[in-house]
């Protein structure tokens, strides 16, 4: 189903470490989709090529790459919270300028935190980035920069943590290989889990898009494994319950038999 809070995540997970050409040139490959002007600051251009390409309608007002025209427009059709839900928009303030000056779609909530994919930013959180991040930002029960939060007008359906078999994924690190390149056999399934490795820094976001887990992927889930701790033939690259499930519990997905 397009246009839902697990169209919109995947996508977005997928984009993590995306990063601009040529470095700090603020050129990115998301202001063709947002149908936005290249080379300006972009975490709401970011924003909105997401909605755009997974289909989410828009809320009046907030196709704009000035986050501040983009948190009135929440405002204003009355979709502005206080409290975070997945795939809400979050709206980071700046002293210096007086105004709110980032903004960020939140993956998960967990406690006083709110974990983020971010669009313009770097490794230590910067408004002002490179690239494509994950964070963690405080959101209550301490001082916090973030004014509120923003809800898309997202298709029902889709907010459940997507699923992933164990066996799906072991059956495909063993039989796409084999076959012709770019071979799939469970194509959902190895989406996500590659969208993770993505994230993790393993594998490159050029072969996280066509659903096969060829040898590329296995090599980067053998780099998973030994990262946890994993020797021998238990870091071959072919997904095991332990190393998938806490692949899952990192980026968002639940892992099944």
């Amino acid at each position: 189903m397009s246009g839902t809070v697990r169209d919109l995540l995947t996508w977005a997970a997928a984009q993590v470490r995306t990063m601009e050409k040529p470095l700090g040139s603020n050129k990115n490959p998301y202001a063709a989709k947002a149908g936005h002007a290249n080379g300006q600051a972009w975490c709401a251009t970011f924003l909105v090529a997401g909605w755009k390409v997974n289909k989410v309608p828009l809320v009046p007002g907030t196709n704009s790459a000035f986050t501040p025209t983009m948190q009135n427009g929440f405002k204003n059709a009355g979709r502005l919270f206080n409290s975070p839900r997945a795939g809400d928009v979050g709206f980071l303030f700046d002293r210096d300028l007086g105004r709110i000056a980032h903004v960020f779609f939140v993956e998960r909530v967990e406690g006083d935190f709110v974990k983020t994919i971010e669009g313009n930013t770097n490794l230590d959180g910067s408004r002002t980035g490179i690239g494509v991040f994950r964070h963690s930002r405080r959101w209550t029960g301490g001082t916090t920069m973030i004014r509120g939060f923003g809800r898309p007008n997202y298709k029902a359906g889709g907010t459940a943590p997507p699923t992933v078999s164990t066996a799906a994924i072991v059956s495909a690190a063993r039989k796409d290989p084999p076959g012709p390149d770019g071979a799939t056999s469970h194509p959902a399934a190895v989406r996500i889990v590659e969208a993770a490795l993505v994230a993790e820094g393993l594998l490159s976001p050029a072969f996280a898009k066509d659903g096969s887990f060829g040898t590329v992927t296995i090599k980067a889930y053998g780099q998973w494994q030994r990262k946890l701790g994993f020797t021998g033939a238990d870091a071959d690259g072919i997904p095991g319950r332990e190393s998938l499930t806490k692949l899952g519990l990192r980026h968002g997905f639940k892992v099944v038999a």
